[in-house]
């Protein structure tokens, strides 16, 4: 079987997988219920784990290991997600200032907070952000790569992050937004995963990055028993009174310039 078929059917497999676990469809299904904002990380956690036993299969069946995708826990793989972490925490938390600037409010540390939820949501990104680099990195990407070349992959994967990223439950400019943004980041994600040749690097940038934008500078509208519960700053004005555009700018042109910094990184010889 050709490569991109294999790849193909591995997409297909997980896209299934994420919309009956991360999308919550099963979470009706469960014969039992778990306190507060505990079933999504369960199932979140559920999926990340199908993800990394489906990718030991799929890699079985080429006659090939985990190891072989960058996929591991060696030393060079923690050294460049703890790498990788540190600078999506500082881009991004650069980010959220310049954020406030533009738009015109400012971050203020939330009264009722508790440090245990910095933790909590640390742990739950981790878990989530493993299950998506699993699913749109590692395997699929590479084996596009054997077919077509590493820019005709990425573009393919940029393809289907945007299609998957599809909601018309969201108003058309937050639409918008909500595919541009994990397009441009399957753009950096991507060239990250090929230059190092493991998958720690993007991991580390991925988790850091949703830290600071959920669980440090939060935006969200609090709900209760949210999945991952409100994060340590948050505006002192209404979501509503501010542009959208001066809102999700910040992240369009820093997402612009990291690919275009790593991508002369990753060319470089």
């Amino acid at each position: 079987m050709k490569p991109f078929i294999k790849a193909i059917l591995f997409l297909a497999l997980l896209f299934v997988l994420d919309f009956l676990f991360r999308k919550g469809f099963i979470a009706f299904l469960l014969p039992f219920g778990l306190p507060g904002n505990l079933t999504a990380l369960f199932l979140f956690t559920l999926f990340a784990i199908s993800s990394w036993f489906i990718t030991k299969w799929f890699c079985k069946t080429d006659k090939m290991s985990l190891s072989d995708l960058g996929i591991s826990f060696d030393n060079k793989n923690r050294f460049e997600f703890l790498y990788g972490f540190l600078i999506g925490l500082g881009l991004w938390a650069i980010v959220s200032i310049v954020q406030s600037v533009v738009a015109g409010f400012s971050w203020v540390l939330r009264p009722d907070i508790n440090l245990l939820n910095i933790l909590y949501g640390l742990i739950f990104i981790f878990i989530a952000d493993l299950g998506t680099e699993l699913f749109t990195r590692g395997y699929p990407l590479t084996k596009f790569k054997e077919s077509f070349g590493a820019i005709s992959a990425m573009s393919i994967m940029v393809f289907f992050v945007g299609l998957k990223s599809i909601s018309f439950d969201l108003p058309g400019e937050l639409l918008f937004y909500s595919i541009l943004i994990p397009v441009l980041h399957t753009v950096f994600f991507s060239i990250i995963y090929f230059k190092t040749k493991r998958l720690g690097g993007a991991l580390g940038v991925h988790t850091g990055a949703n830290l600071v934008t959920i669980s440090i500078f939060d935006l969200r509208t609090e709900q209760p028993n949210q999945a991952i519960p409100a994060g340590l700053f948050q505006s002192d004005v209404e979501l509503e009174t501010l542009s959208m555009a001066a809102l999700q700018l910040p992240y369009v042109l820093m997402a612009i310039a990291f690919s275009i910094v790593v991508y002369f990184w990753w060319i470089k010889k």
